[in-house]
């Protein structure tokens, strides 16, 4: 008997489907995913150099805002306290106050784009940089204290029946005049106290300066119904303190030196209407002293603005203080590679800054600036321009027939009037890092006004500013700022 054969259940062959990947297939889809998992992550990474390069020139274009409201708090009072035009804002230097070392040429003493070798002594005897290519200003006059009256007599330290602050004499003031001005009121206007906390460093190796000025307008003619009205002139001395001022506890300065010279530094510079003379080698004397009675008395700042490049990949926007023969120097903004100071000179009189042609936009669409040479009163803000002279911001016809030159009194009082009636500053702020896929205009460097330009074309609005060893891409932003001096013009 045949044994009962099993039957084995029908097993249909396997579907491609359920047959998994190749190892082809896996390999082409591991590289396919990578591939688009780098894009997404080139993407992501881009996003986020971005984003850091906008934060760090945003950071720079903060720290530019700070520099730039110290440097309009400064230039828009110049002069406050009764100082010269010509003495309260430079764009060259004293040549007879040491500090400042300018390696330009021929004009040898001018802020003007300064050649490589520049520098500022500061307080520690430390010569520091200043970037090549870049303008610096000086600006005077009793900035960052109060400015105190004075009575209307001659008791007040300066007892000359003639003249008035020569020498070294002891400087008191009242707390309330009998004019009714009110120095020292401590419910409203505590300035006695403010000037003893500003001059608390004044010592005889910190040396601090003092502004003194009488009621004579000597520059009378500059102000009339028929013009521009503009402030008085009165004469006025500088002297030194080298101890901190005791007006709280005394009502008084202390002793002023008006005759003070130490390391090279001589105050009677400051007295000068015309900086760039020598008054101690020309014969020039002036002013022959205060006449009583004095008027206001204050404490003298004299602020030197540049671009500090200790760090040539990080310069930075400073401030040097004058203390004697050095500054006081600190940075007041990080990461500023270049500053253009242009002058707002009324060349033709007529009271006002403005240019001589009419717009003609795209290109140079400004109402009041031309991009032109010689084109608007603005000085040097055009590659080509001649920068003035300290003395050509006033008028002066009779500077050159006489001697000493700038008369006073006379026939002609109104020979002096300011022409300096503004100061427009540009500055270029750069992220921290640099940048090295950013190729817009401007990642190699700006050209603003007279700028020294180191490219050729096709770049021409652009400048190369000398970052060693090779100048990378940074992303830059422009801030640029017109400032109406306060003390000189009110221009109707």
């Amino acid at each position: 008997m045949r044994a009962p054969t099993t039957t084995r259940p029908f097993s249909p062959p396997p579907r491609r489907g359920d047959a998994g990947f190749t190892l082809v297939e896996m390999i082409v889809v591991v590289l396919l995913l990578s591939i688009a998992m780098l894009g997404i992550l080139a993407v992501f990474d881009a996003s986020a150099r971005i984003n850091k390069s906008e934060t760090d020139v945003a950071d720079a274009q903060g720290a530019v805002r700070y520099g730039i409201y110290q440097m309009t708090s400064a230039i828009r009072m110049a002069g406050s306290g009764g100082l010269f035009v010509t003495q309260a804002i430079l764009n060259h230097r004293d040549p007879q106050l040491p500090g400042i070392n300018l390696t330009n040429s021929p004009d040898a003493d001018s802020f003007d784009n300064v050649l490589t070798g520049t520098t500022v002594t500061n307080l520690q005897g430390t010569a520091v940089p200043v970037r090549p290519g870049t303008d610096m200003i000086e600006v005077r006059g009793v900035l960052s204290s109060p400015l105190l009256a004075f009575d209307d007599s001659p008791a007040n330290g300066c007892q000359s029946a003639t003249t008035a602050c020569v020498g070294a004499v002891v400087l008191d003031v009242v707390s309330t005049t009998n004019l009714g001005h009110v120095n020292n009121d401590p419910a409203q206007r505590p300035q006695f106290a403010a000037i003893d906390a500003y001059t608390a460093g004044a010592t005889t190796t910190n040396p601090m300066m003092v502004l003194v000025a009488s009621n004579i307008d000597i520059h009378s003619g500059c102000s009339g119904v028929n013009g521009p009205q503009r402030y008085p002139q009165p004469l006025y001395n500088v002297g030194v303190i080298t101890q901190p001022t005791q007006l709280v506890l005394n009502q008084s300065f202390g002793t002023v030196d008006f005759g003070y010279t130490a390391a090279g530094f001589q105050v009677i510079e400051y007295d000068t209407e015309d900086p760039l003379i020598s008054a101690l080698t020309s014969g020039y004397n002036f002013p022959s002293g205060i006449k009583n009675p004095l008027r206001t008395a204050g404490v003298l700042d004299d602020l030197l603005f540049f671009i500090d490049n200790t760090d040539p990949v990080h310069p930075g926007l400073a401030q040097g203080t004058r203390r004697g023969a050095a500054f006081d120097v600190v940075r007041i903004a990080d990461d500023v590679e270049d500053m253009q100071i242009a002058y707002g000179v009324d060349l033709l009189g007529n009271g006002a800054i403005i240019r001589y042609s009419p717009p003609n936009p795209p290109t140079d669409p400004d109402p009041n600036v031309s991009t032109a040479p010689n084109d608007d009163d603005w000085v040097p803000n055009v590659t080509g321009e001649q920068i003035l002279t300290p003395d050509q911001f006033q008028q002066d016809p009779l500077a050159a027939s006489q001697n000493p030159p700038f008369p006073h009194g006379g026939p002609q009082p109104a020979a002096h009037c300011p022409l300096l009636h503004g100061v427009m500053i540009s500055l270029v702020a750069k992220g921290h890092d640099p940048d090295p896929t950013y190729k817009a205009d401007g990642s190699r460097g700006f050209l603003v006004m007279n700028s020294p330009v180191s490219i050729n074309p096709p770049y021409p609005d652009v400048a190369v500013y000398p970052t060693p060893p090779i100048e990378p891409h940074y992303r830059r932003r422009i801030q640029t700022l017109k400032i109406n001096l306060r003390n000189y013009a009110n221009e109707s």
